[in-house]
């Protein structure tokens, strides 16, 4: 009979815990950059001054057209029409 072997046990390790912990690197030092003039010329300010007078514009459109919608569905307004043309017989007399 053959006699059983020792095994080891199997150990699955991370390999990231084998390297030694290092310290994250830090980032790039930024250029020292110009000081701004006028805070309205920068890229952020001109993109929030947009999506504000976007909002600006669009908030009275909104509650406006959903106050007119609401009087129509659940009040006693009644979409406006444009105003019928009397057909007199005078116009149908020269169409010949």
């Amino acid at each position: 009979m053959s006699t059983p072997k020792a095994t080891k046990p199997r150990v699955v390790m991370d390999p990231q815990n084998l390297r030694p912990r290092q310290q994250p690197p830090s980032p790039r030092p930024r250029p020292p950059s110009l000081p701004v003039k006028d805070i309205r010329q920068t890229r952020e300010y001109k993109s929030a001054a947009r999506r504000w007078i976007s909002t600006i514009v669009a908030l009275p459109i909104l509650m406006y057209t959903s106050y007119v919608l609401f009087e129509r569905t659940y009040g006693n307004q009644k979409p406006k029409r444009l105003a019928d043309v009397p057909r007199d017989s005078s116009s149908s007399e020269h169409s010949e």
